[in-house]
């Protein structure tokens, strides 16, 4: 595990802000673990390996011991990232300790996108699910298993509810659904991969991509075609 680090990630007003929304929203039992990983191979070159390590830390802090923050190396837990299916750096994780859940978030989860964390951290806790009946039901009997790749900016105010829904769809079905965000500007070269001009940006499977935060029941097709396609 990497060692805890000394600068504080959150101002004071935002952490009074972090602890009042945890005392609201969390539900009254639950856990959530939130799992970052590094490389030490870009120790020294990765801009925001330490400020992720150091937000998931205030995170737990503010939780009064409902959310634990862990600290890998990827090379020093291949296990921890086999299972979880960690595939970039830097990345927080969270969990509720079941081995298939992991919604994921690759680069530093700041801007808009640090109250997608929080709400993950909610649901991950055993809170309400946000989906329709029916979308759950498609979700729970997918034919085959679905990657989905979200591309984001900080900056951008709809690429949260993408994320979101993403990570919604994972959590109602955590063994066939693997939902990634990726912060585009830290991933220059996997944005030019997949051609990211706009974001929000969706891929699943590598098969079908999509721009923009789409409905509920549009997201779900392309998710569903994804997952029927050869």
């Amino acid at each position: 595990m990497i060692e805890s680090g000394e600068i504080l990630m959150l101002t004071q007003e935002n952490r009074a802000d972090v602890e009042r929304y945890f005392q609201k929203h969390l539900p009254p039992t639950g856990s959530v673990r939130l799992l970052t990983f590094a490389s030490k191979k870009d120790r020294l070159s990765c801009v925001y390996c330490e400020d992720v390590k150091q937000l998931a830390e205030e995170l737990a802090e503010l939780s009064h011991g409902r959310v634990s923050a862990e600290h890998h190396w990827v090379e020093d837990s291949p296990e921890v990232v086999e299972r979880l299916k960690v595939r970039q750096t830097p990345a927080t994780v969270v969990t509720n300790g079941e081995s298939s859940l992991a919604l994921k978030f690759y680069g530093l989860p700041g801007g808009y996108e640090f109250t997608a964390l929080l709400e993950d951290i909610v649901d991950a806790m055993g809170g309400p699910s946000r989906l329709g009946s029916d979308t759950v039901a498609a979700l729970q009997n997918l034919a085959a298993p679905a990657r989905i790749q979200v591309f984001v900016t900080p900056t951008c105010p709809y690429c949260p509810r993408a994320v979101r829904m993403a990570h919604q769809f994972s959590l109602s079905n955590p063994t066939m659904i693997d939902a990634e965000m990726v912060e585009s500007m830290e991933f220059p070269e996997l944005a030019n991969q997949y051609s990211v001009m706009a974001v929000p940006k969706v891929v699943v499977n590598d098969r079908i991509d999509f721009e923009g935060a789409l409905p509920e029941s549009e997201f779900l097709e392309q998710v569903l075609a994804a997952a029927r396609s050869p």
